[in-house]
Order: C-alpha cells, then structure tokens, then sequence
C-alpha cells in the first residue's frame, strides 16, 4: 500500500509539472485518475483532480473531489475554501457559509469570506428570482448541521448565530390574493423535500403584508384586510407543503399583517421588503 501511495505521488508531482508548464488539461486529468488508482485515500490527489474539473468548468465533479479530500483529511485548508468559493459563485451561500466556517480557523481568506457572509446575510434570504436547494436549506434547518456551523464560528472566535430561520421572497402572491405565483410551486418542491429529511419538527410560516391600503378602503379597515390577508397567505403555504407531502399538524401559521415591519419607509423597495414570509423550523 505504502509503495502504491509512493507511485501516486510521483504521478501527483508528473500533473503539477504539466499544470506549470501549461500542458494538456486533459492529460493532467489522466495521471491524477491513473494515481488515484494506486492510492485512493490521498487527499491531495482529489483536491488537484477537483482543481482540474473546476478549471475546465465542471463544477459538480470539482465539488465531489473536493468533498472527500476534505473528508480524507479535515485540517487540510485548500479544499474547504475551494469548496466556499465554489458555493459563493452560485449563490448557495448557506453552502459557502458552512465549508468556509470548517476552514475559518485555519485560513484568513475564508474568515474574511464567513464574516462578509454573517454581516450581510444572504444565506437567510430567498431572493425573488431565486431559489433555495434542498441542500442549501439543510444547513439552517437541519440542527446537527447548523449547530456544526455554530461551533465552527465559535472556534472562529465569531459570536454570531445562525438560525434555523429563512425570509423567501420568492413565495410571492398576486396582488391582493392568496394564490401563490407560479414560480413559487419550485421553492416549496425544495423545501419539503428537507423537510422529509429532518422530520419530525415544528415548521412556523410568518407571513407579512406591507402598509399599501386596498383601493377605495380606508387605513383602518385595510389594515383588517391586510391582516386577514397575510393569515391565509400562512394557510396557503402550509397547504401547498401538506400537499408536497408534509404532515399539517407539524405546521403552524401566523399571520401579522403590517404590525412587524422591517422599515418604515414608503418607497418601493421599502414595501417589497416587508412583504415577506419567514419559516422557522425547531
């Protein structure tokens, strides 16, 4: 074993010589395919495979490399933070968050990527146009995971928290009704699939209406509406995922009309961003 691991490493070395002299991707692929072969638990081998899948573009192969070298030997630095990185690029920042913290400790490009991550926070918000993957929302909602993450930031010597809550702006209604548009059927397909995997829990939507009054109606009576609006947008939500194949009785819904704004402003980003649902999952 030792004298094949040995092999391995020279064809290691043979693929770095051929990557400093610009040569042929594909025949660096080859000998690192070759080495690991020899030596399949060699975590430098699927780190330096997955840097040639992530050059050529193939990003799902380069992540899976970089996974076992990081799983083959936890303190080695390079894999997490290509990993973080990777995430970061398409936008999985739950993901980027949790490879970076692994590696926050140890490397101070990824505490400075885990800090810009924690004061801007978008692993906890869904995006309009976006959607969250099962995967990514696994990080926050499944708690082994983000205690992990907790624990990594600790070690970090960072004090902020994550929680297992996320505001999807995606879940989006048309104007003044409770049915949901359509673009939002494919973030609830993701999320109660990670719900199946964590079950049993408490899921808890919020939903959040702005302060637009209803033509012809008045502030106060509007509000009424509003409120009863944002409790059966709730509903419909908790609907949707019972029909995706969550338990109901797992789901509790609350409705809060205007009454928790996030600010107080008038303009039009202003009222898109108190229009929102928030999950929290325990």
């Amino acid at each position: 074993m030792a004298l094949d691991c040995e092999q391995a490493t020279d064809l290691l070395y043979q693929a770095y010589e051929l990557h400093s002299k610009g040569h042929n991707i594909a025949k660096q692929q080859s000998l690192l395919k070759k080495a690991l072969g020899y030596c399949p638990q060699h975590p430098e081998l699927h780190n330096a495979l997955a840097s040639v899948f992530e050059e050529q573009g193939h990003l799902k192969q380069a992540i899976e490399y970089y996974k076992k070298a990081a799983k083959q030997e936890p303190e080695f630095t390079e894999p997490w933070y290509s990993l973080g990185e990777i995430y970061y690029r398409q936008k999985r920042f739950s993901l980027s968050l949790e490879a970076h913290s692994q590696n926050c400790s140890r490397d101070a490009d990824s505490k400075a990527r885990v800090k810009e991550l924690l004061k801007e926070q978008p692993y906890a918000v869904a995006k309009a146009d976006e959607v969250i993957d099962q995967e990514s929302l696994l990080v926050l909602y499944d708690s082994k995971r983000r205690i992990k993450v907790n624990q990594n930031l600790s070690n970090c010597r960072l004090y902020t928290r994550v929680k297992p809550k996320i505001t999807f702006r995606n879940l989006s209604f048309n104007s003044g009704k409770v049915s949901l548009k359509r673009g939002a059927i494919y973030q609830l397909k993701e999320m109660a699939a990670a719900f199946k995997t964590i079950a049993p829990l408490k899921i808890k939507i919020h939903s959040h209406t702005n302060i637009q009054t209803f033509k012809g109606i008045e502030q106060e009576e509007s509000s009424k509406r509003n409120q009863i609006l944002s409790e059966e947008r709730a509903d419909t939500i908790a609907d949707t995922l019972a029909r995706l194949g969550i338990d109901r009785d797992y789901i509790k819904t609350f409705g809060h009309g205007y009454s928790q704004p996030l600010t107080y402003e008038l303009t039009k980003a202003a009222l898109a961003k108190n229009k929102r649902i928030e999950i929290k999952v325990e």
